[in-house]
């Protein structure tokens, strides 16, 4: 299971789109909500907040208008469930701003409807929020005066375009979106072509390429051979850069099947960079992979703690929890993120296998189909309207031959995945179709196939003679490499 992670400009208060709210007795304020439950949003509701450089987990600040965005954003039963809870406490109101004719702010009363509060309430608040503005600019002004970083330093430092080019592709691998992860791509190839001397550039363009396998419409066939390569000149360049350590150890587990070198390149980036939130997060999905179900949730849940804002984490962390046994709650987490956020594909992907699980046939189609479209595949939404029309005609059954007939094609033609086959009978009761498409992974050397313990599906054949024969040859725990989480 490979990663395997700025609102919108809201119409609220005129001007209001610039201003920073800095620490979380400002934002609470604006929201109308206490400090305790806007932390609460951040992790739970992915409330748009940044950290100060420097600064403790607890300097933070936010962007009043990226705020606005994400309130309007959010479906009309969350926030109804948002006015609830900001309603129990003391400010007793969430603010959310909305378009006026006289630019006066408006807010949401109990009962869902927007009013306007009177001009006194508007004046004491504004004061009110100035003064913990103004407080919170002054410990921020105490701790630039301290020394405290205003940038992260990059590799490409003396020169200003490459720094800014370099910056760009990292904000764009974070978002990802196809588009996002292709225009990285493009960046960090700029990169590589005029210093091809610094490993910072391979290593991103590394990252692109594994991304854009999950992300966007880019094949495993195509992507990790690049990436492979991408990862072993940053490496040759750099051997104590955790980052290319990890696109190393991501391609020896998930496209390699190699666990001795996988986990042995995890142990290296996790030493060379201990609070690095991407190693815990990609350490905890090969470990689950693996079968090692405790140490992959303490390893994801590590991740979050240090990068609690990050949806890929979050993402896997609830799937983690679904596929472990926790499937109420890691569905319902699923659920609620993709609410928050729906143009995040990681939800909508991971819903899609929970629902064909739980034999949620239509709703597994409709959220395969949103997985597809955010992903630019076409073909694949070609497939899904075949197998909806399959499901209609001969039920749940029908659909899976359907889907597992489109998946074998795929496999004949270099692009799918022969366990991908056998999950699809799986979830049929097929048996033999299983251990035949399992015997094909173990000959043909499936990459999928050493993840395969994360996939809930074949936990019916655990004790299975002839199934445990296949898989008797994979990379067991006892296998793995110590590492230091």
């Amino acid at each position: 299971m490979p990663d395997v992670g700025a609102g919108r400009n809201g119409a609220g208060a005129k001007n209001n789109n610039g201003q920073r709210l800095i620490g979380w007795k400002a934002i609470g304020q604006f929201l109308g909500c206490t400090e305790r439950t806007a932390r609460r949003w951040e992790s739970d509701r992915a409330l748009p907040v940044r950290r100060i450089p420097g600064g403790s987990r607890s300097s933070v600040w936010a962007n009043a208008g990226e705020l606005t965005g994400w309130l309007q954003a959010l479906p009309t039963e969350i926030q109804v469930t948002l006015r609830a809870e900001a309603g129990s406490e003391e400010p007793a109101s969430l603010s959310v701003p909305a378009p006026s004719v006289s630019g006066e702010p408006a807010v949401a009363s109990g009962s869902g409807r927007l009013t306007r509060r009177p001009r006194w309430m508007l004046a004491a608040a504004a004061i009110v929020a100035l003064a913990a503005v103004s407080v919170a600019a002054w410990e921020f002004s105490l701790l630039v005066m301290r020394g405290a970083p205003q940038s992260e330093r990059t590799p490409y430092d003396d020169n200003a375009e490459a720094r800014e080019l370099y910056r760009t592709a990292r904000f764009e691998v974070s978002t990802r979106s196809a588009s996002g992860l292709t225009a990285a791509e493009r960046g960090f190839r700029q990169l590589v072509d005029r210093y091809p001397d610094r490993a910072a550039g391979w290593s991103g363009l590394a990252d692109s390429y594994l991304l854009m396998r999950e992300f966007g419409s880019m094949s495993d066939e195509a992507a990790y051979p690049q990436a492979a390569r991408a990862a072993h000149t940053a490496l040759a360049l750099d051997p104590k850069l955790a980052d290319a350590w990890l696109d190393q150890a991501f391609v020896s587990w998930w496209w390699q099947g190699d666990s001795t070198a996988a986990f042995r390149a995890f142990d290296t980036a996790l030493r060379l960079d201990p609070r690095s939130a991407r190693a815990y997060h990609w350490y905890a999905t090969a470990l689950f992979g693996h079968g090692d179900y405790p140490q992959a949730l303490r390893a994801i849940a590590r991740a979050r703690m240090l990068e609690p804002d990050n949806h890929a984490i979050v993402a896997d962390e609830a799937w983690i929890q679904f596929a472990t046994g926790e499937r109420e709650r890691g569905l319902a987490r699923l659920e609620r993120l993709a609410q928050v956020d729906p143009q995040f594909v990681s939800w909508h992907s991971y819903l899609s296998h929970a629902y064909l699980i739980e034999s949620r046939d239509a709703d597994y189609l409709r959220e395969a189909r949103t997985t597809a479209e955010l992903r630019g595949q076409p073909d694949v939404v070609a497939d899904l309207e075949l197998a909806e029309r399959r499901l209609r005609e001969g039920g749940r059954q029908a659909m899976l031959d359907q889907l597992a007939s489109d998946e074998s094609q795929r496999w004949e033609r270099g692009t799918g995945s022969a366990v991908v086959v056998a999950e699809y009978h799986a979830l049929a009761g097929d048996r033999p179709g299983v251990l035949r498409w399992l015997t094909v992974a173990a000959q043909r050397r499936d990459h999928w196939l050493p993840g395969i313990y994360g996939f809930p599906e074949f936990a019916a054949y655990a004790n299975d003679p002839a199934f445990r024969q296949i898989v008797a040859g994979l990379p067991h725990s006892t296998d793995r490499v110590a590492s230091g989480e």
